[in-house]
């Protein structure tokens, strides 16, 4: 007899879990496009933990939900887990596929890297071999397969399939090869610069998969975050490709930019200078944007309050930004280029990470294969997130972006409202004592920036992960962009002003990678600048999903948003947006027809009270103070510690050379 305790309930259209459940990553859609059929999910409570039932028998459906074309089934695993799988079997019995998704293949194995291939080789053994083939797919979507090459027959290992001594075990060995050229045209075709690999077990019906680990007992390590393989380079494509772990240890094959080999001699002779000196290690608090970029948002407004205080503070920052050079003379030493000699110095002596992205951002690049600073990332415990923006756009929390299992989660994450803490708190396994309520501080430019005159008209939509992918079709990222172009061309209205059309930073990486010939033609048409400059002066932001709304308000600036795909974004997202009209804090264009005259509208009128009210429930922080009472929140709560007040003098002694 089924059980009938539920885990999971639809709503609005989604299937989701319920109860404060969600899986692994700390999402709480139960259907999403990377969750595969016929593969083995467990469930978790809100703090990481599996779901135990010692009280029920092992093997056994507790729940199913019945779907379209599709069945969830909730049971008990063989330790006791509640776990799930999704399937659209119907001539193959639950109970058989629970056996199968159980039935994990028992394998070891290592990786060569030869020419321009990756080389599993190692032994794979099968507890049955009541299957047509078994191959190692690659990708989200599954669309790359190789066959799995055996040394010898299937006649021969099925008589040894309960055999474990050693010379058993080399009956099962196995090897596959993947040459990279294939990863790159996936990787052209889907945008997806991670792509995991999975064994399949093939029968004419159904398929089972399984993660694909170079080893099968491995579980969630913090430590598999540092295994990498060394590189290979396609040379042809500017490109390089090499092997990482996820945190339960399946292999990933990452694409990523190639990196100059002076970057990587840097690097290792300031990470042995490191060690040499002892008198100062773990003094600097080490400050970065997206990339090491920028130089505009919360973490160099904090940054140069902290050099105001003479902290040992050091801003990490990308020697081809346009002010570099005037920013150097201004800091001096507390200045160091990306991937310089003293970068990598400061970083190996850092005692805290503070930054308005994730610490990846502070990589010789954003995806790498590098032991020593992911080593460094592992152990810091002051990673500290002030935000790339207000998290109350989309809905990060049920896509469990937010999750302290992940060895790059922040260790602190500062709010913006108690809105925002309750969020937290709600949905994250982040306690009050991990969260900063003091706002973000680059807010503090745009509410200082209010009563200025605003006469530009800006149009920034954010990154879609899932619409850059080889081409541009009708109503896309792209085709949005040049349809905006060609509006403001043909209408009188903009005539006489000036209008800024952001590309999103990655969506400019895709279109220059991907669309070269698209990028060389429109780039003059895209806007170049500050986009913190672009919207302070905006009397108009048009924008969808994107943080900057939250900016642009603040600022003064009227919003419109932008709502034609939200249906398709929040299916994407997998969860509902937390923006919604109820909140919204500007007026919502659901079709491409209704801007014109919602931009006019709004380039004629002052912020209405309810959209004021609207926004301040959502960033309440709104005192243009949020700058120094972050900079003393840290001191006192974090590092406890009395806040520095000594007068400013020379800072370190090496140059960011």
């Amino acid at each position: 007899m089924v059980h009938q305790e539920k885990f999971a309930e639809v709503e609005d259209g989604r299937l989701s879990f319920i109860n404060g459940y969600c899986d692994f990553n700390g999402n709480k859609s139960v259907i999403n496009k990377r969750r595969k059929y016929n593969k083995k999910y467990i469930v978790y409570d809100k703090f990481g933990k599996a779901i135990i039932k010692n009280d029920h028998e092992q093997m056994k459906i507790i729940d199913q939900v019945q779907l379209d074309n599709e069945r969830i089934v909730f049971y008990i695993d063989s330790q006791k887990r509640v776990s799930f799988f999704r399937t659209k079997q119907s001539n193959y019995s639950i109970d058989k596929v629970i056996n199968k998704v159980e039935q994990t293949p028992i394998f070891r194995n290592m990786i060569i890297l030869f020419f321009s291939a990756f080389y599993f080789i190692g032994i794979m053994r099968f507890r049955n071999y009541d299957f047509n083939e078994a191959k190692l797919t690659l990708g989200y979507d599954k669309s790359i397969d190789y066959k799995i090459n055996f040394l010898f027959p299937v006649t021969i290992r099925s008589k040894f399939r309960m055999n474990t001594n050693l010379l058993s075990l080399f009956i099962h060995l196995y090897w596959v090869r993947i040459p990279i050229k294939d990863i790159y045209k996936h990787y052209v075709r889907t945008s997806d610069i991670n792509t995991p690999i999975y064994i399949r077990i093939v029968n004419p019906d159904i398929h089972f998969i399984y993660n694909m680990k170079s080893n099968v007992q491995h579980k969630y390590n913090k430590k598999h975050y540092l295994y990498n393989t060394r590189s290979l380079r396609l040379k042809r494509e500017n490109m390089e490709l090499f092997i990482r772990k996820s945190i339960t240890g399946q292999y990933v094959i990452v694409t990523t930019n190639i990196l100059n080999k002076t970057v990587i001699i840097k690097e290792y002779l300031a990470y042995f200078l490191g060690k040499l000196i002892t008198s100062n290690r773990h003094q600097y608090n080490i400050y970065f944007e997206k990339f090491a970029a920028g130089a505009s948002e919360s973490a160099f407004e904090l940054f140069k309050h902290a050099y105001s205080q003479g902290d040992q503070c050091i801003y990490v920052l990308d020697r081809n930004h346009p002010q570099f050079s005037s920013l150097k003379s201004t800091f001096k030493n507390a200045l160091v280029a990306k991937n310089s000699f003293a970068s990598f110095y400061y970083i190996f002596l850092a005692r805290s990470f503070i930054s308005s992205d994730l610490s990846t951002h502070i990589q010789r690049r954003l995806y790498d294969n590098d032991y020593l600073i992911k080593k460094k990332i592992l152990e810091n415990k002051n990673k500290i997130f002030l935000q790339h923006g207000v998290s109350l756009a989309t809905n990060v929390f049920e896509r469990g972006y937010y999750n302290r299992k992940v060895p790059i989660s922040p260790d602190y994450v500062l709010v913006n409202s108690k809105f925002e803490m309750d969020l937290f708190i709600d949905k994250t396994n982040y306690g009050a004592d991990r969260l900063i309520p003091t706002g973000l501080p680059n807010l503090d430019l745009y509410f200082d920036t209010r009563n200025e005159s605003k006469e530009e008209i800006t149009f920034m939509l954010t990154w879609r992960p899932w619409d850059l992918t080889g081409d541009i079709k009708s109503e896309s990222y792209l085709d949005r962009y040049f349809s905006f172009l060609k509006m403001i061309e043909e209408q009188h209205f903009y005539a006489n002003k000036k209008v800024n059309v952001i590309l999103h930073p990655k969506s400019k990486i895709i279109l220059q990678d991907q669309f070269p010939q698209i990028y060389e033609q429109y780039k003059h048409l895209f806007y170049e600048g500050d986009i913190k400059e672009a919207l302070i002066r905006s009397k108009v932001l048009i924008s969808d999903y994107s943080s900057v709304v939250f900016y642009a308000f603040a600022g003064g600036s009227n919003i419109i948003f932008y709502w034609e795909d939200k249906v398709i974004a929040e299916r994407e997202y997998g969860a509902p947006n937390i923006l919604q009209k109820e909140i919204a804090f500007g007026d919502i264009a659901y079709r491409f027809h209704e801007l014109q005259p919602l931009i006019e509208f709004n380039y004629s009128r002052q912020q209405s009270y309810n959209f004021k009210y609207n926004f301040t429930k959502l960033v309440e922080y709104n005192s243009g103070n949020n700058t120094e009472n972050t900079y003393r929140y840290i001191y006192n709560h974090i590092f406890r510690e009395e806040i520095p007040v000594k007068a400013l003098k020379e800072k370190q002694s090496f140059q960011g050379n």
